[in-house]
């Protein structure tokens, strides 16, 4: 009876239980997980552009080794956190700052959005938010280099449109210190709130934008121009920190010489992830040769380039090479017998090049190289630069580094960058893994170097200057200084 009396009183509690309490914890399946590692194996293959680099020996990575590493740990795992964990590692391994996984999706609840606002009816501070004018704090040097005996500022005032200001050296040396901390206009609100009387004539909020732009490049070229009258010997642009942003990390190498600059080749993934860019730029291309009148010189260069786009779209719609031999073995970059990338023209636009330099149809020459933008402002500095790198210069910030040491505009001095490359040419939703609905940021795009190499690889500096233990920040930014002097007087 006693065993009888135990038994009533367990069913009695159970029954007195929560459902939650009672409803049953969704067993680990292994098999699910491991399906998602199979499928992400799969996506990589087909859509990331730097798979072939990531597999070469100059990638640095042994994939297949790392691939067997993330099977033995879902084999180990006990949790879908371990198991989650476990393809985060993998994705880690890559060493690609851009690829990642994110969490699933969430449906948030439904309501009425706010309604419109106009910005001109705002104040600068509230208005230049709601353009998108943000500040995230990274203003600063990435080293304090403005806290060094003779650092005085070009322009001193509580919000400057940049961080801008000469050293000057005990050797009597002049420097001039620019501070680039993302390359995107709408990233300096100081730019913002000094144009806001300006901008609350504007007809429109995209051209509230595009004078935001104008005028932060307008900026940098005042401070460059300054720099110049003022005898200022070399240039150091800090973009230490810097996590990127948009095609301005190209296009501003132009305002440091007066020579022409080369643009990275860029390749797009030969899949669905390429084909919206090459089709945009074909739009473009297009349009400029349908609608705008081009003469001989321009229509030449315009049939040239959007036959070239052309040829693209199509190869993105043959059926692709296999990759994947990427999780069994090494390929030399130089020799892969697949890469799946179609050519895509560069990281300055279909075609910079001292040709379109010479049209005088600047929608045209735009539609060509996005520097055309910027013509009034080219060599607003013409002498020697240095560009400040770290682990955290990144994306656009690594192609401005790039662009400067390829073209032998500038000398690289730091640290190695952070190793991200181009990301997104353009902007699908990420896919979705079918068990943990996990989504997989995928980059799309490749810069390659001068030498040919992945700009994923990481920014190497000329210069190093290495940070030491118990080393200040400001005991590195005066090495980073006296680097800097001991080359100047070099050269």
């Amino acid at each position: 009876m006693a065993g009888m009396r135990g038994i009533v009183i367990t069913l009695a509690m159970l029954a007195m239980a929560s459902p939650e309490a009672c409803r049953a914890t969704p067993a680990f399946d292994r098999s699910g997980w491991q399906a998602d590692h199979a499928a992400l194996k799969q996506i990589l293959a087909h859509d990331y552009a730097h798979l072939a680099w990531v597999a070469s020996p100059q990638g640095g990575v042994d994939l297949p080794a790392l691939d067997a590493s993330a099977q033995r740990a879902l084999a180990e795992a006990h949790t879908d956190a371990q198991a989650a964990q476990a393809l985060r590692t993998f994705l880690a391994g890559f060493h690609d700052g851009h690829l990642s996984l994110l969490d699933p999706l969430e449906q948030a609840p439904s309501s009425p959005a706010p309604a419109a606002v106009d910005p001109r009816a705002l104040g600068a501070g509230a208005g230049c938010a709601l353009l998108g004018v943000s500040d995230e704090g990274r203003h600063d040097f990435s080293l304090p280099l403005d806290t060094l005996p003779g650092y005085h500022p070009l322009n001193d005032v509580a919000e400057p449109m940049l961080r801008a200001g000469t050293l000057s050296l005990p050797d009597g040396h002049t420097i001039g210190l620019l501070r680039l901390h993302e390359f995107d206009a709408l990233r300096y609100p100081g730019v913002c709130h000094a144009l806001w009387p300006q901008l609350r004539q504007a007809d429109a909020t995209a051209e509230m934008r595009g004078t935001v732009g104008r005028s932060w490049v307008a900026a940098i070229a005042a401070s460059l121009r300054r720099f110049q009258q003022d005898g200022v010997e070399a240039v150091l642009v800090d973009v230490g920190d810097n996590p990127g942003g948009d095609d301005s990390g190209d296009t501003l190498a132009r305002l440091f010489t007066s020579q022409p600059v080369a643009s990275a080749v860029l390749e797009v993934s030969q899949s669905a992830a390429g084909k919206p860019y090459l089709d945009e730029q074909y739009e473009r291309l297009d349009d400029a040769l349908r609608h705008h009148h081009p003469n001989a010189a321009a229509r030449r260069l315009l049939s040239t380039q959007r036959a070239a786009f052309q040829a693209s779209r199509q190869a993105v719609a043959m059926p692709p090479c296999d990759l994947s031999w990427a999780w069994r073995t090494q390929q030399a970059w130089d020799a892969a017998p697949c890469r799946r990338l179609v050519a895509a023209g560069t990281s300055g636009g279909p075609l910079p090049s001292p040709a379109v330099d010479t049209l005088d149809d600047f929608l045209i020459a735009h539609r060509l190289d996005w520097a055309q933008d910027l013509r009034g402002h080219w060599g607003a500095w013409n002498g020697p630069v240095y560009v400040l790198t770290n682990g955290k210069t990144a994306s656009s910030a690594e192609m401005f580094a790039a662009r400067m040491q390829d073209n032998h505009i500038a000398r690289i001095v730091g640290t190695h960058s952070g190793g991200y490359g181009c990301g997104f040419m353009s902007a699908d939703a990420p896919p979705e893994l079918p068990h943990s609905h996990l989504r997989v940021r995928v980059p799309n795009c490749v810069r390659l170097r001068a030498d040919g190499s992945d700009e994923v690889a990481g920014i190497t500096p000329d210069l190093p200057v290495i940070p030491r233990s118990g080393e200040s920040a400001r005991a590195r930014a005066q090495r980073v200084v006296d680097t800097l002097a001991s080359d100047i007087g070099m050269h």
